[in-house]
């Protein structure tokens, strides 16, 4: 099976370990994996069909899709090639308003919140203090902190024709649980936490320990994952009050940097095999 690794270039430089692992799995499992950079492809449609150009490779069977692009694996799919994840996934993903609006058709728990797609909205829905997040922001940027009305206002202006979230704070800030997931497997859940920042995020300096699912919260996690088609991605869960959990968001390029630090499970190995098991169907 000859496939593809994709990047952006950018995303390959900050992440070429990562990368070397992909491939060097891909070689123990026989899976023939190439690194390609988005600005290496093209599109077409010739006499009515889909087409992929390379003009050093051929067309691959599969394609993993490591940067965030929802309409460039939508284009892959439609050439005939097997992308992971998949289109509908990375489109859900990577919109927050599309994510919480699917989950709460499964009655999902998650905190209260307000969109604001491309308008503004003068006064605050919330009470202060509330999170303010762009709907495509990723790995907690394009997140912040509202306490005053003075900070309401200049985001306002900032993301202005926008769209974002306005969520309220949930009780336990600073603290969430990432749940690994390949397929229809929960691999391991990953407690972040920081102490100096309401984001709990490990690249902005927050803390990892591997988490031990309780069973009502791998119930929860499994049925949102019976759902969905996915291949790799991290589901993201606050804490209530009471320490339940409530669902954040959904990673689509999702890195394994946390899982790493903390266990010794090779999420790249498993991922490849769960990859090379779809094709064989």
């Amino acid at each position: 099976m000859n496939g593809w690794l994709i990047y952006n270039r950018a995303d390959a430089e900050r992440n070429a370990a990562f990368i070397d692992w992909f491939l060097s799995e891909s070689e123990q499992l026989r899976l023939k994996l190439r690194l390609v950079f988005t600005d290496e492809l093209s599109i077409s449609i010739m006499r009515g069909q889909a087409a992929l150009n390379h003009k050093e490779l051929d067309i691959p069977n599969f394609a993993i899709v490591r940067t965030i692009d929802p309409l460039l694996t939508a284009q892959l799919e439609q050439a005939g090639i097997a992308c992971f994840n998949n289109a509908r996934i990375a489109d859900l993903a990577n919109n927050k308003m599309k994510t919480h609006l699917e989950l709460a058709k499964l009655g999902i728990p998650m905190v209260d919140m307000f969109f604001q797609t491309n308008a503004s909205i003068p006064q605050p829905p919330l009470a202060y203090p509330f999170v303010w997040k762009s709907a495509g922001g990723r790995g907690g940027r394009d997140v912040h902190l509202v306490e005053t009305e003075a900070q309401y206002q200049h985001l306002q202006q900032q993301y202005i024709n926008q769209p974002i979230l306005m969520q309220k704070l949930a009780p336990a800030a600073g603290k969430d649980v990432r749940v690994f997931v390949i397929g229809k497997t929960i691999i391991a859940a990953v407690l972040r936490s920081s102490e100096q920042d309401f984001r709990a995020n490990y690249s902005l300096g927050g803390n990892a320990s591997l988490y031990p699912l309780k069973i009502e919260e791998q119930q929860l996690v499994q049925r949102i994952v019976d759902h969905y088609d996915f291949s790799f991605v991290g589901i993201d869960f606050l804490f209530d009050g009471d320490g339940r959990f409530l669902f954040n968001e959904i990673e689509d390029v999702v890195g394994s940097r946390t899982l790493s630090q903390v266990s010794d499970v090779n999420i790249v190995r498993l991922y490849l095999e769960y990859i090379k098991q779809s094709l064989s169907k």
